[in-house]
């Protein structure tokens, strides 16, 4: 009997398994082992270790993210992958071969869930960018696409320190997102955008009072506006 992926990380193996499939380009002629981590296509150890560290810290080149920020790992991971497109969204998927009945957004469900809609085009993003703005007294946001959320730190504050939170918060915020879409997929349970919001909030001060070395920040102090917190 055929078992379809029901959660989260199964779907997210299997379109590695099937972006892999998908960019392959098959050649003519006969088939052998060739290893590309080195020209000749013979491995070895030592040239393994060596390509690993000399690839440890490269980013793509289509990428605008800056690593430099007080969130996690998995949140900076997740906002690269939305930067360079390789999210696990139903548009990705189906372009995988992987069957939905309705491949709109899990969110709205009035468009194709693609990485740009989600982050940028949908209602429900739209709110919980204006309140987070709000929060940060930020400038009208006017994202198209998710580049335009990364450069929105190094655009709408002045000082080093305040686009080190900024982007913090940004990160976070499309952290937060990702999850309620998650959470509605696999689990059937959805919030409100003020809700969500809030736990931007409440998520950002753990990891920045944990990860930073902004150490004393006072709860209140963080959600009135949070650059007080310098």
């Amino acid at each position: 009997m055929e078992k379809k992926p029901s959660t989260y990380e199964e779907v997210n193996e299997l379109f590695q398994l099937l972006s892999g499939i998908h960019d392959y380009q098959p050649s003519l002629g006969h088939d052998r082992w060739c290893w590309k981590g080195d020209k000749s296509g013979v491995y070895t150890v030592h040239k393994a270790k060596k390509m690993i560290s000399e690839n440890r810290t490269q980013v793509p080149i289509n990428s605008s993210m800056k690593w430099k920020c007080w969130t996690p790992l998995k949140c900076k991971i997740l906002v690269w992958r939305a930067d360079i497109n390789r999210l696990p969204t139903r548009a990705e998927l189906l372009k995988r071969g992987v069957a939905f009945n309705d491949g709109s957004c899990a969110i709205c469900n009035e468009d194709l869930e693609t990485t740009t809609h989600l982050f940028t085009g949908c209602v429900f993003s739209d709110e919980i960018w204006a309140r987070v703005g709000s929060w940060c007294r930020l400038s009208p946001i006017y994202a198209f696409e998710v580049k335009d959320l990364l450069k929105m730190a190094g655009t709408q504050m002045k000082t080093k320190k305040e686009k080190y939170i900024l982007r913090g918060i940004i990160y976070t915020t499309m952290w937060s997102i990702w999850n309620e879409r998650n959470a509605r997929i696999f689990k059937g349970n959805s919030r409100k955008p003020i809700e969500v919001v809030e736990i931007v909030k409440s998520t950002a001060f753990l990891w920045i009072r944990h990860r930073s070395s902004l150490k004393g920040i006072d709860w209140n102090v963080w959600c009135k506006y949070l650059m007080d917190v310098m």
